[in-house]
Order: C-alpha cells, then sequence, then structure tokens
C-alpha cells in the first residue's frame, strides 16, 4: 500500500470516531475529523495490510455540521474528536453507528432488533460536565494529556469538558513551586470535583512511596490553592495515602453524589475508584436501567461489575435481595459503605473476578429474576452459556463499547436471552464514546 496525502471522499462516519474513505489502491481509508459526504485531503499516518488511517488536513467539501472547533488543543489532545460537529449532528453519527453495528450482525435474531432502537439520550451539558480528569506526567515534568495514539504529552492549561472548579485548581497549580515538585515524581495526577459540596481533590501518582518531604509539599499545595480542598497519594507499592492535611483521612478519602430515587440516596466511592464521569447522565442512566429492570418487591437481583453499587444500590430499594460482585477492592468497599449509610440491609456484595462467580454461581443452579450487566470495554467474552443460566426474567447489558456489545448480544441471542429494546447514551459529548443500554428478556431454556 502506497498512500500519502490523498484527496478522498468520506462515504460514511463508523465506529471508533472515523469517517471511512477509499485509498487510490481501494483500501479503506479511516480518517480522523472526517465527515459523511465530505471531500478531504488527508495524511495518511498509519498503514496495515488492509487498510490505512489519517486524519484530515484540508477540506474542500465540507459537512453542512462542521463547526470551528472551541478548544485549542483540539487536534492535538488525544481526547475529544467530534468538537469540529454541531451537538445534534454528533447525535445523529452515534445513532448511526450504533444502527449500522446492530443492523450488519451475523445473527438474525440481533439484526431484527434494529427496528427496536430507541433515540440517543442526549446530555444537557455539552462542555464541563467531566467531574475528573486524569492528565499525564512526561520525563520533563509536562502535564497533560497524550496525543492520539502516541506517548508525547500535550501540555493543557483547561480542558473544556472539565467543570469549573477543576480548570481553576488547574490553572493555580500549574502556577505553583510544590505542585511541580511532586509532578516531577509522579506519572499522573488525578484531579476530581465532589459534587456533593464542589470542592476539589488531587491524587499523585508517584514513581516511589512519599517521603517526608513530598507529604511538606502536598500540605503547601493545599494551602497555596483555595480551590484545593485535598491531596492524596498512591502508586504500585503502596496504598492510598492522605488526605495530607492533617484532618480525618477516612472520611475523606470519599466523594460521592446525591440521587432522587424511591427515596433520597447518596452514593459515594473513594478518591481515585472509579465512577461515571458526567454525573448528569449518570443519574439518567439509572433511571433507565431502573425503569428497564421493572423491579418487583419479591425479586432476586444479581449485578454484575457492580463497582460502588451505582446501579445496587438504587435498586435494592426496589427489590427483595440484591447480590453484587467486583473484582476491584476499593469498589467493594464503597458499595458496602453505601449500604449501610443509606441505611440499606438487603445487599451482598464479593470481590471476584465476574467469570469465575458467574460459573459458581451457575454450578449452583442459582437464578435472579434480573441480572444487570456493566463490563468494561472488552464485555463479556465466553459469558452467555452461564448468564443464560442465571438469568430468569430480564437482563440488563450496559456497554460502553458498541462494537464488543454487538458480539455480546450474538452469543446472548443464541442462549434464548431476546433483546426487547436499544438505548444510547450520550455520555461522552465531544468525543465519539457511546454508552448504551440494552434491555433483554429470557425467552428459552437452554
Amino acid at each position: 500500500m502506497n498512500c500519502k496525502n490523498q484527496l478522498v471522499d468520506i462515504t460514511k462516519f463508523v465506529n471508533g470516531g472515523y469517517g471511512l474513505a477509499r485509498c487510490d489502491d481501494g483500501n479503506a481509508l479511516f480518517t480522523r475529523f472526517g465527515l459523511p459526504g465530505e471531500r478531504v485531503t488527508v495524511s495518511v499516518s498509519e498503514h496495515r495490510k488492509k487498510a490505512a488511517f489519517g486524519h484530515v488536513i484540508a477540506v474542500r467539501k465540507p459537512h453542512p455540521g462542521r463547526i470551528d472547533p472551541p478548544c485549542p488543543y483540539y487536534g492535538k489532545c488525544g481526547g475529544c474528536d467530534l468538537q469540529h460537529v454541531a451537538y445534534t449532528v454528533q447525535q445523529e453519527l452515534k445513532q448511526q453507528v450504533i444502527a449500522e453495528l446492530v443492523a450488519s450482525s451475523a445473527n438474525d435474531t440481533v439484526r431484527a432488533a434494529a427496528s427496536r432502537i430507541r433515540t440517543i439520550r442526549q446530555s444537557d451539558q455539552q462542555f464541563h460536565y467531566r467531574q475528573r480528569i486524569r492528565l499525564a506526567v512526561d520525563r520533563q515534568g509536562i502535564v497533560g494529556f497524550k496525543h492520539f495514539r502516541s506517548g508525547l504529552v500535550v501540555p493543557v492549561k483547561s480542558c473544556l469538558l472539565a467543570a469549573a472548579p477543576i480548570n481553576r485548581c488547574l490553572e493555580q497549580a500549574l502556577a505553583n513551586a510544590s505542585f511541580h515538585r511532586l509532578t516531577s515524581i509522579s506519572e499522573q495526577v488525578e484531579i476530581s470535583l465532589n459534587p456533593l459540596d464542589d470542592s476539589v481533590s488531587v491524587l499523585f501518582s508517584l514513581h516511589r512511596p512519599p517521603r517526608p518531604a513530598d507529604r511538606k509539599n502536598a500540605e503547601a499545595l493545599n494551602r497555596d490553592i483555595a480551590e484545593l480542598d485535598r491531596v492524596f497519594f498512591r502508586g504500585q507499592q503502596f496504598a492510598l495515602e492522605g488526605p495530607c492535611t492533617g484532618s480525618d483521612g477516612a472520611r475523606h478519602r470519599y466523594i460521592g453524589f446525591n440521587l432522587d430515587t424511591a427515596r433520597p440516596l447518596t452514593l459515594k466511592w473513594e478518591i481515585g475508584g472509579f465512577s461515571q464521569v458526567n454525573i448528569g447522565q449518570n443519574r439518567s442512566m439509572i433511571d433507565l436501567v431502573t425503569r428497564l429492570a421493572r423491579p418487583g418487591p419479591g425479586d432476586r437481583l444479581l449485578d454484575l461489575y457492580c463497582g460502588m453499587g451505582n446501579f445496587s444500590v438504587p435498586l435494592a430499594l426496589l427489590v427483595a435481595d440484591v447480590y453484587g460482585v467486583e473484582a476491584q477492592g476499593s469498589a467493594i468497599r464503597s458499595a458496602k459503605r453505601n449500604c449501610t449509610d443509606n441505611e440499606i440491609a438487603n445487599c451482598r456484595f464479593e470481590k471476584s473476578d465476574v467469570e469465575s462467580a458467574c460459573t459458581k454461581l451457575a454450578a449452583e443452579k442459582q437464578s435472579f429474576d434480573i441480572v444487570i450487566c456493566d463490563p468494561p470495554r472488552r464485555g463479556i467474552p465466553g459469558l452467555a452459556t452461564p448468564l443464560a443460566s442465571l438469568t430468569a426474567g430480564r437482563m440488563i447489558y450496559v456497554s460502553c463499547d458498541p462494537a464488543t456489545l454487538c458480539r455480546d448480544l450474538d452469543a446472548l441471542a443464541d442462549h434464548g436471552l431476546r433483546i426487547v429494546s436499544i438505548h444510547p447514551v450520550d455520555m461522552f459529548p465531544q468525543t465519539h464514546h457511546i454508552e448504551t443500554v440494552v434491555a433483554l428478556e429470557k425467552t428459552a431454556q437452554r
């Protein structure tokens, strides 16, 4: 393949955020920043056996939804890849991606479900929706986001997706000597907003265990920046340490958000733990999952990859009992704490990899009226057989990758689970990423 800069026509938008075109030799050309119907000049940066990858360097015939991206780092930082598209068009493109992947399935049952795809749930906030950002630090001490498919760190002073208090904290930190002393021994810096009180925390991922001088720098940083409430350390060789302020460490290691459900709840997780960064859309998704699960007072619920109880705890108010499984210890601690703090007694959580737990439960011939599955990007390969055995009624599959979702739906359909509805959720505006919630029902014993 010999593709250099080429003038091409973009035929469609595909999963991963690419515009699809053809090289001169007929091979597929996956193009960043290209939109359907556009004629563009593409700089090809990567060649594979049957495809090439590149990015738009000039637009000859623009899509009507193309706009000027507002971020000064756009195209350099590897985070956003749809800022050049009007938000309404972003929704259309994401909807099309889901529809095409479902319709192109090799499984007849999955293909038929294309007519049951609902309209994407838009985010109330197009910018400044992220409750947390994670910045890389290179060997020269540059703090920023990594370039697309590269270890190169692009220095940034702010992020248009981050909540305003995070950006104010970052701006002051970058001008602070104590901050740079700490980044010089760090590989990452995570800045989080606590939606419960709008306070900001900074977590340094260190190359080595912290020393007394590092703790003094953390205390100085905390004093110097009014926006900053807490500073923490973590690393491969030591557990989470902090806050470095002399306050109650156990109490202040949690951040969270309030939730209006059957009764008001507060969900919390440990600093550095996983949570959905778009709190508004997460609330919307919890509501959607609850509605699709159709919980009843006598139901048993299995929550796989349960995290800190994002779905388990709200649904526990509506069912008889909940069993949550999660491999991350900090998430299990948070899930248990959330039940205690919210006075919920009908949940049991186990720290285990999901594959082992499902195999064990299936061997015990356990069954659940509702199964919720919210796996990481790789999905649930190989789990269709035990999941079909464990699901007596309804399954809700929450996916963050449309490609692995469709692969898994093929397997689940082959094991007697019917797709009831598919609900795209725009959790990450300005990026190609799509969260999808799928409702399934058990139709036959296998």
